[in-house]
């Protein structure tokens, strides 16, 4: 009988203990409530203060938003119409690169065709005016030096021979 008398007096430890334990859990449970009750009486005051914080807050919150989605409407057409005037910058400035390259080729052709026509004219003022007025220079020069001749009765001498003949040729 030792043995379950040992086994008893075991049990009994073993229920002492844990009815010290449930003792020691109740004292913390009431001590617990008693603490959130004094703080409840603390935080009571401030409710309607957080309250009162929480409604400002929610009601900042959403003009906020409110401005913020009116701001990024706003953004977003901005950024259409500047999308839009580079665009139209972009196609006027392709357009006027095509039309600054096509009077740059007009403009060569008229200056090759102007150029041409000048040679053109040079070369007849040069055939038509120069050519005639040596001529008629070498005319002038023979007939002064026969009309030399004719005076003086005698034959010039080969240096003036020379300058007659060179102001014929050149």
């Amino acid at each position: 009988m030792a043995s379950s008398e040992t086994t008893f007096i075991l049990m009994a430890i073993a229920v002492l203990i844990s009815s010290v334990a449930l003792l020691l859990s109740a004292f913390a449970s009431v001590g617990t409530f008693l603490a959130v009750r004094k703080l409840e009486s603390q935080v009571s005051p401030l409710v309607p203060q957080v309250t009162e914080f929480l409604v400002n807050s929610r009601a900042a919150l959403d003009e906020a938003l409110k401005q913020f989605r009116e701001t990024g409407e706003k953004t977003h057409a901005v950024l259409d119409d500047l999308h839009a005037e580079v665009t139209g910058f972009s196609q006027a400035r392709a357009e006027i690169t095509d039309r600054v390259q096509a009077q740059i080729q007009r403009m060569e052709l008229v200056l090759g065709d102007s150029l041409t026509n000048i040679q053109e004219v040079v070369t007849a003022v040069h055939g038509g005016v120069i050519k005639p007025i040596r001529e008629v220079n070498g005319v002038v020069a023979g007939i002064r030096a026969a009309y030399h001749v004719f005076v003086s009765g005698r034959r010039p001498s080969v240096a003036q021979a020379t300058q007659d003949e060179e102001s014929f040729i050149g």
